[in-house]
């Protein structure tokens, strides 16, 4: 049985969104169009057999061009972001900056309040799907299309660190994971 190497794909730089009436789900900024262009353009030569996505739109649009070419498409709820169900979005960059009561929500961990997950549970849902994705070997190259913070706890899965680890992960980067016939990343 081939590797399976997956592509982990953190979203492009998305708009500010306030959605009153439910979770704010924004589209991509003017620099983010442009990052997930130049992203497609590069993910073209790859071989790519099937995109997983997380159901926001950030992520999808990051991958659309990927999505476009003849292969399947499957979005799985397990790689949403922690912040799934707030009506906040804001990039990161100026979250602490232009975030105000939102901020002080994160600060505070009143995550029932802004709308995250709890970091267990956040971490919990996405292992899971993770596990699920490699048990499955649905194919041999595989783009997930998601979040930063998503990024973040399958790296740390598959390093074998705890918590919420501090690793940087730029819009519209590719972090590659092989996993071999047994299951083990790397």
């Amino acid at each position: 049985m081939p590797a399976v190497q997956i592509l982990l794909v953190r979203h492009a730089q998305p708009v500010i969104e306030h959605n009153p009436d439910g979770p704010a789900d924004p589209g991509l900024s003017n620099l983010g169009l442009r990052q997930a262009s130049r992203l497609n353009a590069w993910l073209a030569h790859e071989p790519i057999d099937l995109v997983v996505t997380s159901p926001k739109r950030r992520a999808i649009e990051t991958v659309s061009g990927v999505i476009a070419l003849p292969v399947t498409h499957q979005v799985h709820d397990a790689f949403d972001e922690v912040d799934r169900l707030s009506n906040w979005y804001y990039p990161t960059e100026i979250l602490a900056s232009d975030g105000g009561e939102y901020w002080e929500g994160i600060l505070r961990r009143d995550w029932d309040a802004i709308g995250w997950d709890s970091p267990e549970a956040f971490r919990q849902r996405v292992i899971d799907g993770w596990q699920a994705l490699v048990a499955a070997r649905p194919a041999e190259r595989v783009v997930l299309g998601c979040h930063g913070g998503v990024v973040r706890q399958i790296v740390s899965h598959v390093l074998g660190l705890e918590g919420y680890p501090r690793l940087d992960i730029s819009y519209a980067s590719i972090t590659r994971v092989e996993v071999d016939a047994k299951g083990n990343a790397s």
